[in-house]
């Protein structure tokens, strides 16, 4: 995933931009970054020339799989960055609450969606084609409210005549608990074909409960989890009784933040079915995938 802006960003030295009065954290924390971006007095038209002249850039983080035969043996997550933020050197994904309060989360999903599209179909035509790998993508909560999103994602697979089974989209555990009955919609929308992740399984709390109906292929246990299984015995056990009750399920676990071999080794122990993370691979841009 791309990483999030900090959640409390220093206040600037030079005093010209102290918080106003009555200011909370969240709207100094987006008055900041639009000041911080060249040229983003108007941000919704920022976003829109970006969306039109296609601004972003689409990354890839690889999900290695830890088990010989692994059904999906090429997966990769797709990260997005806004050309803007490598020329002025800011946190990567900082536009994300930007585009949230804007509204615009949903156009953006679709431009990401359609290009992933487009560079699948593409890999597909060269000469001798090369292999399809999953391509994870992230969906936004604010997409479960458009109930056309799912069959503009049937369209764009029919337009490029790429297998639906390429595409897996990631939905956050939280926006699943908020928006059960929408993200169920959307899950039964998309299946057969594509494949389902719940990210940051266990940030709201480690029960199946509230995925019992939806047909789900992989869960992606929650970073906050996962990074601390060498230093904490009780994070260690999370992650074993979340990969054991998943493997009864049938569902795959994916595991991130691995930055270490003997991380690696830990979870290769435990039986869980793929990594990611630094440790694995950093984020590099779609088009330098061999």
């Amino acid at each position: 995933m791309a990483t999030p802006p900090p959640k409390n960003p220093d206040p600037p030295k030079d005093g010209k931009s102290a918080a106003a009065p009555g200011e909370g954290g969240q709207e100094m924390f987006l008055r900041l970054m639009n000041e911080q971006l060249v040229g983003w007095r108007d941000p919704r038209a920022m976003l829109e020339k970006a969306l039109e002249h296609d601004h972003f850039l689409l990354l890839t983080q690889k999900i290695l799989p830890l088990k010989p035969g692994a059904v999906e043996p090429l997966c990769y997550e797709v990260l997005l960055r806004l050309m803007q933020e490598e020329t002025n050197l800011l946190p990567p994904g900082g536009f994300f609450p930007i585009a949230e309060s804007l509204g615009m989360m949903g156009a953006i999903d679709r431009w990401v969606v359609r290009h992933v599209i487009a560079w699948g179909a593409a890999r597909l035509k060269k000469k001798p084609p090369l292999p399809l790998p999953m391509m994870c993508v992230n969906i936004s909560a604010e997409t479960f409210d458009d109930r056309s999103f799912s069959a503009y994602v049937l369209e764009q697979l029919k337009e490029f005549q790429l297998p639906p089974r390429a595409l897996c989209f990631e939905l956050n555990e939280m926006d699943i608990v908020e928006y059960r009955r929408k993200a169920q919609e959307f899950i039964v929308a998309v299946r057969p074909g594509s494949r389902i992740t719940i990210d940051a399984f266990g940030s709201v709390k480690v029960s199946f409960s509230h995925l019992a109906g939806l047909p789900i292929d992989f869960i992606k246990i929650d970073g906050t989890i996962t990074q601390n299984i060498l230093r904490e015995p009780a994070e260690l056990a999370k992650v074993r009784a979340i990969n054991a009750a998943s493997q009864k399920l049938g569902v795959r676990t994916i595991v991130e933040f691995v930055e270490t071999r003997e991380m690696l080794d830990k979870l290769r122990e435990i039986g869980v079915d793929y990594v990611q993370g630094f440790g694995i691979a950093r984020p590099a841009p779609i088009t330098t995938l061999p």
